[in-house]
């Protein structure tokens, strides 16, 4: 086969791949799931088209879990709660039942960060009473739990004290920290929180 002829027939099928990827055709999901996403989010809607109790909502098809099959994800800043409070609101596909179904343990979950190379999930909530930071781990459908922080917050003499009482699921230790200004290990993001669906710009 001459070379001229290979590369014509290269490029047209590479265009093709690399636009199913684009349009969420992984593993063969077609247009069926993009149905029923949608038929969910009309349901979260109001009659205005918008999100209720939800400020700032966007929404995606986006494979969360790492199963190839794309889930459905809505970023949104909740309004009520005295700390940071970015949540999500995830229903994760199953390829065998053929339906979206939600995950409770995400959408509980605040300022969550995604590592998906490491099929790794972390979050944190700190409000003026305190809260707790969780590091989950993928297993299919499910996140079991890695480790958990809890937050608390005392003031004597005017000033905050924070104490986090760390507990590794997998070592099954805990441990005890005291701080004079908070801080979470560093893969939490700790007020550096980032979207997964990028802002829109004009």
């Amino acid at each position: 086969m001459r070379k001229g002829y290979s590369r014509r027939l290269f490029y047209p099928t590479l265009l093709f791949l690399f636009s199913s990827l684009v349009v969420g055709q992984s593993y063969g999901q077609t247009s069926l799931q993009k149905k029923q996403a949608q038929t969910i989010i009309s349901h979260l809607k109001s009659g205005d088209g918008n999100y209720e109790y939800r400020v700032g909502a966007r929404d995606t098809l986006m494979d969360l879990n790492g199963d190839g099959y794309k889930d459905l994800l809505i970023e949104y800043y909740a309004d009520s709660g005295t700390g940071l409070k970015n949540r999500v609101t995830v229903y994760l596909y199953d390829n065998i039942k053929k339906k979206f179904k939600p995950c409770e343990q995400l959408s509980s979950l605040a300022n969550p960060t995604f590592y998906f190379d490491k099929k790794i999930v972390v979050g944190y909530y700190v409000g003026n009473g305190g809260g707790d930071a969780t590091k989950l781990k993928w297993k299919g459908h499910r996140l079991d739990t890695l480790e958990h922080i809890d937050i608390d917050i005392t003031i004597p003499d005017k000033v905050a004290i924070y104490t986090l009482t760390s507990t590794n699921y997998q070592t099954k230790k805990t441990s005890v920290k005291t701080l004079q200004v908070m801080a979470l290990p560093k893969e939490y993001n700790y007020w550096s929180y980032q979207p997964l669906i990028k802002l829109e710009t004009p």
